[in-house]
């Protein structure tokens, strides 16, 4: 009897054990397999932002979800024929007039002043003004948004306008922000997320860490200009059109803003260096880096086979146009890498170069991640733009860069805090100081040892990026983290945000008790004769005078 009185007890914990274990399971695995349309919009006519979320944007349609693409890069032909993809539909928002920010960049206006911030500024708010006016007035645009459509979720690029966050309140659906590079100071404000200078170097200083003091204050001046520059210049202009394109009633661009569900950045900590972030800031760097390394042109093949003493490969991004660079920089470059006992591979936008170099082979177009994936590819020369940059980190090559503008200088200074990377001020750049950085780089193998580690650390995470970025955007549309990451930063004004009426008020009690106590002691002090001149002491000197008399 006692031992059927064990058993049935066994085999009640054992059951409630199972019963607990299955309810575990159904709570942290979704089963949801619903199918959503999403909408993505990338008003900006730069390749490399598209670029990065374009893995993202195949993704989805695969696993079954029907995506529109707002965009100025509208999949190829071959690209359709590779792989159809029927729930991919784009809206090409391309001029034919005006094109699109590929080659686009004139080395010649290139110059690097201590005001460089500014002009960047500048030209931050152009290319703003430039894409909303283009791709707002697009025909296809506006036919969407007279249309009864419905979205689950929309994502689109942060940036440097809100005018395309006029969607969101068109359709009334959550949004997932995206940003191809380092957030910006004014996302952050947005989202509620810290912005301390004292340690985080703004995006667009190119701060080594740890930061000095005169570092630091040039980190709160630019910190603090960037965010009233588009609060009080960039925005409004934003409004202006929005409210053209959307009607009157559009609300605040800055209070969609602020309504971000998420935001999916591409950077990863170990490059940039650490920093507070919300859970709902989403690291996704590396997530346009192919999961497959494919076979290289034969001809770009046998020329890194035979190139058993090294490579150096040289690319400058898909803006700038390499033949606009001044002739004496460029000579100081082609005669160095020319004299050197190794051979280099160039991206170059015409057929040949000023002059025939031996050792170097010139293209058009390469296979960025295949090249630096060959074994004979032993440093990569670039400007320090995240997708060639990361891609570089991910392979473990030590670098040699060469910043020009925007987020470069930023994206730079981190790998050189690594020690993974040789940085060349462009101002600087001359046969002596560029023959000195590759002597470095090639030579000095700690350059090779701090890249492979930064590699190591850089692919070990619990997910892909890819699988990162398709679960939050799942998980937006859901709508399961519409009001619980949301940080109550985001509402606060400014003055509460830095504690300003927090710390007044101290001030003004702690004076007032100041106050208080001074007078508590003087008239302690009165009552106890101490203090000359007062009624009481000169009372008691009247009496003596009176005795003497």
């Amino acid at each position: 009897m006692q031992r059927i009185h064990s058993f049935v007890v066994l085999l009640l914990i054992a059951v409630f054990s199972t019963c607990s274990l299955a309810a575990n399971q159904t709570v942290f695995v979704n089963s949801d397999k619903t199918k959503l349309k999403v909408l993505a919009v990338f008003g900006h006519p730069g390749k490399s932002h598209f670029d990065v979320f374009k893995p993202l944007l195949e993704e989805l349609p695969r696993r079954g979800h029907e995506l529109t693409v707002i965009s100025f890069f509208p999949r190829t032909d071959s690209a359709k024929a590779t792989e159809p993809l029927p729930n991919y539909r784009d809206i090409s928002l391309v001029d034919p007039e005006k094109g699109v920010f590929v080659n686009v960049i004139d080395l010649h206006e290139i110059e690097h002043t201590w005001y460089r911030p500014m002009k960047e500024l500048f030209m931050l708010k152009f290319f703003a003004d430039h894409a909303c006016n283009i791709g707002l007035r697009n025909a296809a645009v506006k036919e969407l948004l007279q249309s009864d459509e419905k979205f689950d979720v929309i994502l689109t690029e942060n940036f440097n306008t809100d005018c395309y966050l006029g969607f969101i309140h068109r359709f009334k659906a959550p949004y997932l922000a995206l940003s191809s590079h380092q957030i910006m100071p004014w996302t952050s404000n947005d989202m509620g997320n810290l912005n301390d200078p004292s340690y985080i170097p703004v995006i667009f200083l190119g701060l080594t860490r740890p930061l000095n003091f005169f570092s630091r204050v040039q980190n709160v001046v630019w910190l603090s200009l960037s965010q009233i520059a588009y609060d009080y210049w960039f925005r409004p202009d934003d409004q202006v059109i929005a409210n053209e394109i959307f009607g009157p009633d559009l609300p605040k661009l800055k209070g969609i803003a602020q309504q971000s569900q998420a935001l999916l950045v591409n950077t990863y900590s170990n490059i940039h260096g650490s920093r507070p972030q919300l859970p709902n800031i989403v690291e996704v760097g590396g997530l346009h880096i192919p999961s497959k390394i494919n076979p290289l042109p034969k001809d770009i093949a046998k020329f890194l086979d035979d190139a058993h003493e090294g490579v150096l490969y040289f690319n400058f991004g898909s803006m700038i146009r390499m033949s606009t660079m001044p002739r004496e920089k460029l000579d100081a470059i082609l005669k160095t890498i020319g004299s050197i006992p190794r051979k280099a591979i160039l991206k170059w936008e015409t057929d040949k170069l000023p002059y025939k170099l031996d050792n170097v082979m010139v293209k058009k177009w390469l296979p960025q991640f295949d090249v630096m994936n060959h074994p004979n590819v032993k440093c990569y020369l670039g400007h320090g733009g995240l997708l060639g940059l990361s891609e570089s980190v991910y392979v473990g090559l030590p670098m040699v860069l060469v910043p020009m503008f925007g987020d470069q200088f930023h994206n730079a200074a981190g790998v050189q805090t690594r020690g993974a990377a040789v940085v060349i001020e462009y101002n600087n750049l001359n046969e002596q100081s560029f023959r000195h950085a590759l002597d470095q780089v090639f030579n000095d193998s700690s350059y090779r040892e701090n890249a492979q580690r930064l590699s190591k650390a850089y692919r070990d995470r619990p997910a892909t990026p890819l699988e990162t970025a398709v679960w939050w955007t799942e998980y937006v549309a859901r709508g399961n983290g519409r009001f619980y990451f949301r940080s109550e930063g985001a509402d606060l004004p400014w003055y509460q945000s830095l504690l300003i009426d927090v710390v007044l008020v101290f001030i003004i009690v702690s004076a007032a008790l100041i106050y208080i106590a001074f007078r508590l002691i003087k008239l302690l002090l009165s009552l106890l004769g101490v203090v000359k001149g007062t009624p009481g002491s000169q009372a008691g000197e009247k009496s003596k005078w009176k005795k003497r008399d």
